[in-house]
């Protein structure tokens, strides 16, 4: 039986280890730590606690974390590793850019443990994505994660070099999240100015897939903008310099903050947007 050890039972770390447990693997993470919530959720998943050194008794180490941890994670881990007898494969799913990816690989290969770069695209496995996200993995070790598709995950191998999966998925959720955060913005400062009502019936007429897109995607976003901005962060960094993608994306992540403050206080622009989306529900109510 092949055990797989998951960082952190998050909402993506839990479905996925929820997959792979339903699929015959054992599956471990460190759960002394975690909050109630967090400790339920893997053991609804049938993810089972381990001491943070027992992960490194695993076949496979899959990090998956908000981004800003996956550095301070994978130095966490570094020691452990180190001293490992067997090293497990080392696999960063995060959400960060070929750089930060870098350095997590210099720390963990550093420590004689293989390292591969891998990228998630695609919402957690469950009622709103039933087959689960897409996992692409590169770099040397890649190819022996094809195997993962045995316990329940849809696996694509890169033939390419460590940071090609995270710059897939920079550039993946650039263009997806870019647009919801861009249209998003737009919906708001139109309708700041008396413009909601026009703005809506013009995109009714000519921007149709993208307004029955929106009325789905913004709701869903507006309580993830606080993870977005790190993401958006880590976008900006792609390629930095040859274009100027890192201020537009650098100003996105900016959006993001607004937006999650706006929710932890008076939600104004919480509550443009949902009165563009559905401007009957005052006069209905």
């Amino acid at each position: 039986m092949i055990t797989i050890a998951i960082a952190a039972p998050g909402a993506m770390g839990a479905a996925v280890g929820g997959v792979l447990a339903q699929h015959g693997a054992r599956v471990i993470t460190p759960l002394s730590q975690r909050s109630a919530i967090s400790q339920q959720r893997a053991h609804d998943a049938h993810i089972a606690d381990a001491s943070i050194e027992a992960l490194c008794e695993a076949d496979i180490i899959l990090s998956i974390l908000p981004p800003e941890s996956a550095l301070s994670w994978a130095q966490q881990m570094a020691p452990l590793l180190q001293s490992a007898v067997r090293k497990p494969l080392y696999v960063d799913c995060n959400a960060i850019s070929p750089e930060t990816l870098k350095q997590v690989a210099h720390v963990i290969e550093t420590t004689g443990t293989p390292f591969a770069d891998a990228a998630i695209i695609g919402l957690p496995p469950g009622t709103q994505n039933p087959q689960g996200p897409r996992f692409w993995f590169a770099g040397p070790h890649a190819a022996k994660l094809a195997l993962l598709s045995e316990v329940g995950l849809r696996v694509r191998v890169m033939s390419a070099e460590n940071g090609a999966a995270s710059a897939l998925k920079m550039a993946y959720a650039g263009i997806n999240k870019g647009i919801t955060l861009l249209t998003s913005a737009m919906l708001i400062n139109a309708s700041r100015v008396g413009a909601a009502d026009a703005l809506r019936e013009e995109m009714q007429d000519s921007q149709q897939a993208l307004l029955q897109r929106m009325t789905k995607a913004t709701p869903d976003m507006l309580p993830k903008a606080w993870r977005w901005a790190a993401e958006m962060d880590e976008i900006a960094t792609l390629n930095q310099g040859e274009l100027a993608t890192d201020r537009l994306y650098q100003a996105l992540g900016e959006i993001c903050r607004q937006l999650a403050e706006d929710r932890q206080h008076d939600q104004q622009f919480s509550a443009l947007l949902a009165a563009f989306f559905h401007p009957d529900a005052d006069s209905a109510g």
